[in-house]
């Protein structure tokens, strides 16, 4: 209730009460203060057993975006290298804090670091990280700060652009047009420029095959800073796309390479540029890896051995089901052997490069029994044991203890929907569970491995931050955030579990409306993505997002569930939609549908659905594969057909166009656009650079031609999702569109 609704309310109470016959004897000025008195008596009771009846608030959309609700941190919380001493800001102060004894210290104040550099405007970002145990690097400032007890130095930089900074020798990688690569000596800044071996569609240094295969960066510095990996990428050969920027006093056109399923793939090599040589003869010193496309051509997981004197790399064939570990030598980039090899009738993705211990042995990440595991191998490739076993997916092999008899990891295990921290023993393989809350944990570790920092959150815990051994026991708590949607009248939250047809557990998350009434009948707001690599159901705080729970406000039963081919499974519930994209899925959403449907308070006449990119070729399947369920639809990005889709995700999970012809089909929505029914609005962005707005344009022109009605909504300057302040637009447009329905009631 808003303001004026209070006074009213209050208003209504006393004109019930003072209209009442009015008892002889008792004048009516005294009555009146009594009428009043009695009914400010029974607001106050009801604010206090109901305080959400009159003094909640509804969330603000704009807010959600501003940060209004992001919870309390710890600013700049972080390990410093090479001790048990954790730095965090605090009043202006950089404080040390031992983990051991829990001893506190100041390092730096603000008003220190801006004497040291009062040429610079620091204002409040003062944001740093550790390069060694003494050495802080500002990245907005372009400084590094090296300070002991007895001296103090800062070191400005005057290059823009940094991609990678290393401690070792001062190495940068710089992004210009070409691959920069800069190493300081004395002080003295080099750079060397990587430009002989050019071409019109060429680029070094940069990010290769679209991000897919974990991919994030370009460049790669060998471990004692003598040598840096680095891409070649050509695009030659891929087809010109063109993107219309359809705004401002002349449209223009931007031609883009985009590799679409079963056409020609940009070509990648290796480069290895030597840092001393070049240094010493001031000219770029290189050399490429002589890689053969017959052993892969997709090169990914790069990583030099601990000495310099080996660099790897996962081929992977055109087919992603065959992968490579080749040791090749970096001084002549000579292939030296194949270490090991992965195969899987449908596909691998080994997204994960090798981990050297000290002894030379290595450790590698697979998936060959059913759920992704760490495997131990000899330096030469011969596999000694699997470490972890179990029906649970290792997420993220984190790093060891200092005698490396021990490694830690995250996994979504024992429950699917949370994220725990575990020890494994590798020689005896023991598990050790170090986070026993149900939730989600992300640990950062020290340096030793011998504690780290929990941040801890879950559905009704918006954030805990505690200081642990590593054994797990809590020591410390470093922080318990306030519930920043504490003055917000949220709708209850739960996790839940139903099975398929095939017997699989799907968990699925439902946001119910505030006040809400079983009594009363509400309409359905699903949202849906779907799609690999993804977990929409964890046990995490406003797990979703905000605009969920803001549906959930206007009247809508929020539902979400991780269909067959989510992530965090196991191979089998992953891989199952091998070359039928939709199907799969499918069939999972309408068994989450026909639960929701069991429900006596679900308006099964007003389920009305919602998602973006994967998550819209699935509203788009799901709209047309049970057309007569769905009443209103929105989604954005869609992949209509897969055939319009890039090569090195699409390929995965679908085979090329020629190999796979009837499941391109049968994906495809363009077949089925006759079968809409739902009022159904597209939103696209027209720069989008990842589902080309070919594939919505493609829908509509069908649309046309079948008499199907469908609303469609551009965003001009936006490419793939729509970010910052225009997404209030968005969800503004989505709500608007579900209400013309009529509902919620």
């Amino acid at each position: 209730m808003n303001n004026i609704l209070h006074l009213s309310f209050i208003k209504s109470l006393k004109f019930i009460f003072i209209i009442q016959p009015r008892p002889l004897g008792i004048p009516p000025f005294i009555w009146r203060r009594i009428g009043t008195t009695l009914v400010l008596f029974f607001v106050s009771v009801l604010l206090l057993f109901c305080p959400y009846a009159l003094s909640a608030q509804t969330l603000n959309l704009s807010d959600l975006i501003s940060g209004k609700y992001r919870t309390e941190s710890i600013q700049n919380l972080c390990w410093r290298p090479n001790t048990n001493q954790y730095a965090h800001i605090l009043n202006d102060t950089i404080y040390l804090t031992d983990a051991k004894t829990d001893t506190k210290e100041g390092f730096l104040t603000f008003d220190e670091i801006k004497t040291l550099a009062p040429e610079k405007n620091f204002g409040n970002n003062l944001y740093f990280y550790f390069l060694d145990e003494n050495t802080l690097y500002f990245p907005s400032q372009k400084m590094k700060l090296a300070s002991t007890k007895t001296k103090q130095e800062v070191v400005f930089y005057d290059i823009d652009n940094i991609i990678d900074q290393s401690v070792k020798d001062e190495l940068f990688i710089v992004k210009e047009d070409k691959a920069v690569f800069v190493r300081s000596v004395k002080n003295k800044y080099q750079p060397i420029i990587i430009s002989l071996d050019t071409g019109k569609h060429v680029a070094f240094g940069e990010i290769v095959h679209r991000n897919e295969w974990g991919i994030e960066a370009g460049q790669y510095i060998s471990p004692l800073g003598n040598y840096i990996a680095f891409y070649r990428m050509d695009e030659e050969m891929v087809e010109d796309y063109p993107m219309l920027k359809g705004y401002g006093d002349i449209a223009t056109v931007e031609m883009i390479k985009y590799p679409m399923a079963g056409r020609k793939s940009h070509e990648v090599t290796v480069g290895i540029f030597d840092v001393n040589l070049s240094t010493k003869e001031n000219k770029p010193v290189y050399h490429y890896i002589k890689t053969d496309k017959n052993d892969g051509e997709f090169l990914i997981s790069l990583t030099f051995s601990p000495d310099e004197k080996s660099f790897f790399i996962t081929h992977l064939n055109r087919a992603q089901n065959h992968a490579k570990i080749i040791e090749y030598e970096v001084a002549t980039g000579n292939k030296i052997r194949i270490l090991l090899e992965e195969h899987d009738d449908r596909w691998v993705e080994p997204a994960t490069p090798i981990t050297f211990l000290k002894n030379g042995n290595f450790i590698w990440k697979s998936d060959r029994d059913g759920f992704y595991h760490l495997y131990l191998y000899e330096r030469n490739g011969k596999l000694i044991k699997q470490i972890t076993t179990g029906n649970f997916d290792v997420i993220n092999l984190l790093g060891f203890d200092e005698k490396q008899e021990n490694l830690f990891f995250t996994s979504a295990y024992p429950n699917p929907t949370d994220r725990n921290v575990f020890i494994s023993n590798i020689s005896s393989k023991k598990l050790t569970p170090l986070t026993p809350e149900s939730g989600t944990h992300r640990p950062n570790f020290s340096s030793n491995f011998n504690y780290f920092i929990d941040d801890f959150n879950n559905l009704q815990t918006p954030r805990e931050i505690t200081l642990r051994d590593n054994k797990g026991k809590v020591l410390k708590t470093l922080l318990q955030s306030k519930n920043p949607y504490n003055d917000v009248h949220l709708g209850e939250v739960s996790i839940g579990k139903l099975q398929n047809s095939e017997g699989k557990d799907l968990y699925y998350r439902t946001i119910l409306p505030p006040n809400f009434d079983n009594e009363k009948r509400y309409p359905v707001f699903l949202y849906i993505y779907g799609g690999p690599h993804s977990q929409m159901v964890t046990n995490s705080f406003m797990s979703g997002g905000g605009f969920l729970y803001y549906m959930a406000q206007q009247g809508y039963i929020v539902f979400v569930l991780d269909n067959r081919g989510t992530a965090n499974r196991g191979r089998e519930f992953e891989k199952t939609i091998h070359r039928r994209l939709g199907v799969c899925e499918s069939e999972d959403q309408m068994c989450g549908i026909n639960y929701l449907k069991t429900l006596p308070y679900v308006d099964t006449n007003k389920i009305c659905i919602d998602g973006w990119s994967y998550g819209a070729f699935m509203v788009l399947t799901l709209i047309t594969e049970y057309p007569e369920t769905f009443v209103s639809a929105t989604l954005g990005g869609p992949v209509v057909d897969w055939k319009w889709y890039e090569i090195y995700y699409g390929e995965r999970y679908m085979d090329t166009p020629e190999e796979n012809p009837e499941g391109y089909a049968k994906a495809s929505i363009i077949n089925k656009v006759g079968k809409i029914i739902a009022n159904t609005l597209i939103f696209h962005g027209a720069l989008d650079g990842t589902v080309l707005q070919q594939n919505s344009l493609e829908l509509l022109e069908k649309a046309v031609k079948e008499n199907v009605l469908l609303n469609y909504y551009v965003y001009p300057s936006h490419e793939h999702n729509i970010r910052g302040k225009d997404r209030v637009h968005l969800w503004k447009m989505i709500e608007k569109h579900h209400r013309c329905q009529g509902y919620p009631l």
